[in-house]
């Protein structure tokens, strides 16, 4: 493992319910190491509370009792002071050896600490995803991941804020979740050469996981990939929107 796969990793954030996944599986399933909602980048700010191995043994537990986070992360399987030589050496132990590797992580909460990764790892590819703010909270509610509409738009808001705060001083991919679902093969190439990597599919870009709509409050996949898209109807109208967030759509192209 060379120092640039250390310090060149894939970084995908965005607010919840915008796509974060499908990017990860997208990568993964070229052979890219992204591991999904560990945060692990946290751990070097809270080093005066655990060690990364400590970190990882906890989240071990949650993969180990958490069905969902173990349809997405490989089992974890440390020995000895693996741990403490730091995340890219644990994920390498974790996901097997491999001589020229792209590894990263997906956590929507990046979008927050940015300027702070590119800090530690300056070379970061990062990519941030976005999506109709009505359909992002239309997920949430279904999902219980907002507590009431404005709850939702106010989460959504402040993702897509934070990622205008340096939209213009870092280096970045951003990805409209909608020319992901009608553009998917193209869309996914673009993101392969802004990382460095060449895909040997794009197939299964067409089958991106999108979340609750009206049909399931159940993440999953529908031979209509727009199926998920203006699904926010039977739950609130347009007029419902608040100002800020209203504004922020058009801003974004939205209607």
């Amino acid at each position: 493992m060379g120092d640039d796969s250390k310090f060149s990793p894939i970084i995908i954030c965005g607010c919840k319910r915008s796509g974060t996944t499908a990017l990860v599986r997208i990568l993964n399933e070229n052979g890219i190491t992204i591991s999904n909602e560990w945060a692990l980048f946290a751990w070097s700010a809270w080093q005066h509370e655990y060690s990364l191995s400590d970190w990882l043994h906890n989240k071990h537990v949650e993969v180990e009792t958490n069905d969902w986070l173990q349809h997405w992360n490989y089992k974890m399987n440390l020995k000895g002071n693996e741990a403490e030589h730091g995340f890219p050496a644990a994920l390498h132990s974790i996901y097997g050896n491999k001589p020229r590797w792209k590894w990263g992580d997906k956590w929507p909460d990046y979008v927050f600490h940015v300027k702070e990764i590119k800090e530690h790892f300056p070379n970061a590819k990062i990519i941030y995803i976005y999506r109709d703010g009505r359909d992002v909270v239309a997920s949430m509610l279904r999902k219980g991941m907002a507590d009431n509409l404005n709850h939702g738009f106010e989460q959504w808001v402040n993702a897509i804020e934070a990622w205008k705060s340096w939209e213009k001083d870092v280096d970045h991919l951003a990805v409209k979740q909608e020319d992901l679902l009608r553009y998917p093969a193209e869309v996914s190439a673009y993101i392969a050469r802004y990382c460095g990597i060449r895909l040997t599919s794009a197939e299964h870009a067409r089958y991106v996981l999108l979340g609750a709509d009206e049909v399931s409050n159940d993440d999953y996949v529908s031979e209509d990939p727009f199926a998920h898209t203006r699904s926010y109807g039977s739950l609130f109208s347009d007029e419902d929107v608040p100002p800020h967030a209203r504004s922020l759509l058009t801003s974004l192209g939205y209607a």
